[in-house]
């Protein structure tokens, strides 16, 4: 988790999430790094747990979604799930972050979002981190994934310097004989794909997460070692 992409922003795998921490949430605000990580972390497991990542996406998001609120995470603003209707087909991984994060993210955040993108598809295939998302990912021709932006802005959620996580989220299935999935930063969907895409601005409520912080630790132990790999690590 230490290790720094493009100098300034971390890029990390986590479980089955691509992550950008920014720097403001580097150096001093290490904590924050751990909230961001550890809290999306917990959140895919108790899912896992709960229900077919791949073949219950649905599901799988709803339980998500409650041990997010659970952990203090509010919801700013939300877009739900529709049906991703690109303009040009075929269109890669990279092509549908930005579009579903467009709406709630300036263009530094894309930019950090797709670089992020770019940068794990470039990264070597036996990579911890490439390793890590392609098996948890996708399973066959379905898949379930995340990106996130996380950032610390000043006023939001009632006070200054809150943590912030600008995330999107997709599901697929690759029913178009063109689509080759390998390693899925590099697929290219083209127009018999089922991809569904959403959108969430999730601030942290450091009174609820605080209070927290060992608890989740503790019930995610050794599993952060494996279940968590920055890209260029």
């Amino acid at each position: 988790m230490s290790a720094h992409w493009d100098g300034e922003t971390a890029a990390v795998v986590d479980c089955g999430s691509l992550v950008v921490l920014t720097a403001k949430l580097s150096g001093q605000h290490r904590q924050h790094r751990q909230d961001v990580l550890y809290s999306f972390l917990l959140a895919q497991l108790v899912a896992n747990k709960k229900h077919k990542r791949h073949a219950d996406p649905v599901s799988w998001y709803e339980s998500y979604g409650e041990t997010l609120e659970r952990l203090g995470w509010v919801v700013e603003e939300h877009e739900g799930f529709t049906r991703h209707r690109p303009d040009v087909i075929p269109y890669g991984v990279d092509t549908l972050v930005r579009d579903t994060l467009a709406r709630i993210a300036g263009v530094g955040t894309l930019n950090a979002a797709v670089a992020a993108v770019r940068a794990l598809a470039a990264a070597d295939p036996v990579a911890p981190a490439a390793e890590l998302f392609e098996q948890q990912t996708h399973f066959e021709r379905a898949g379930n994934f995340q990106v996130g932006v996380a950032e610390e802005v000043s006023g939001a959620g009632g006070g200054g310097g809150a943590v912030i996580v600008r995330l999107g989220r997709f599901r697929f299935r690759a029913v178009d004989d063109a689509t080759e999935l390998v390693r899925l930063p590099h697929t290219e969907f083209h127009a018999a794909d089922e991809v569904v895409r959403g959108a969430q601005v999730l601030h942290l409520n450091e009174d609820v997460h605080g209070p927290l912080r060992n608890e989740i630790a503790e019930k995610l132990g050794d599993r952060v070692e494996v279940l968590i790999a920055p890209v260029g690590g």
